[in-house]
């Protein structure tokens, strides 16, 4: 059984994520040009790296510096994983950082969950191709994995930064059905997107991505009172699909965009 998918985005350069889902052994020794940061999903996985045996069951991490050579089988009969590789040239500019953190020196390091949740919501964006939100949630788990495992200092609080969070709060209640990427918002104020990221949450409770979704709600609501349908609406405010806009919906308001529709025609 091989059901392996490596997904990549154009807009993304030099990050990958592969989600694993396999049996036996179908890596032999090598290395990746790429930091990987991956969890183990389902059944257990193996490999040789830096002299020793390595087993993994679900739930662990699994961290890899670039350019470690080492294998990749399955112990269990079903292995299923994901891993996200990030290209050393690429960690700086994401992180807004002056010099690369020292690397893992754990392969296997115990963590509280916190890095596998963070791993599948940026899994969850990258399926989406959401360019704001899946932006958001990768800078949040480099900063949250370099920090905790990789040797990195915790950043130093942003300053509050004048009326740019309202800049951008206003371009984002106006142009809420656009595709909006991260990089763009940090140009339009001149920060850096992890700078900006803290100070809109900072003002406003909640990251950029967020706060559009919001806005986007907002407006689905409207538009479903008039007599919309949701699959209009979803396309038309910018949702990946139908089932992301109801998750979405849901998420905010307790209810789908179908049964909110239903109640205000009744």
């Amino acid at each position: 059984m091989d059901a392996n998918r490596l997904l990549a985005r154009s807009w993304l350069p030099g990050v990958e994520l592969f989600h694993a889902d396999f049996s036996g052994q179908p890596f032999g020794r090598h290395s990746h040009d790429a930091f990987a940061i991956g969890a183990i999903l389902h059944g257990a996985g193996g490999y040789q790296c830096r002299g020793a045996r390595h087993v993994l069951p679900a739930g662990t991490l699994s961290l890899m510096n670039p350019e470690e050579p080492h294998t990749g089988n399955a112990e269990s009969e079903r292995l299923v994983y994901r891993m996200l590789y990030i290209e050393e040239s690429r960690l700086l500019p994401l992180l807004g950082r002056k010099q690369l953190p020292r690397g893992f020196q754990a392969l296997n390091p115990a963590d509280d969950g916190q890095v596998a949740q963070a791993l599948a919501r940026v899994a969850g964006e990258f399926e989406r191709n959401d360019a704001l939100a899946l932006e958001s949630e990768l800078l949040a788990l480099l900063e949250l994995v370099f920090v905790r495992h990789g040797g990195m200092r915790e950043a130093a609080a942003a300053s509050r930064d004048g009326g740019a969070t309202a800049l951008l709060r206003d371009y984002l209640e106006t142009h809420f059905s656009e595709a909006v990427s991260l990089e763009q918002l940090a140009a339009l104020v001149d920060r850096h997107p992890r700078h900006l990221i803290e100070t809109f949450r900072r003002a406003y409770g909640v990251p950029p991505h967020t706060y559009l979704l919001q806005r986007r709600v907002r407006e689905a609501k409207r538009r479903l009172v008039e007599g919309a349908m949701p699959i209009d609406v979803a396309l038309e405010l910018g949702f990946y699909d139908q089932a992301h806009f109801s998750t979405t919906f849901r998420r905010f308001t307790g209810v789908t965009p179908g049964r909110f529709r239903s109640a205000t025609r009744t």
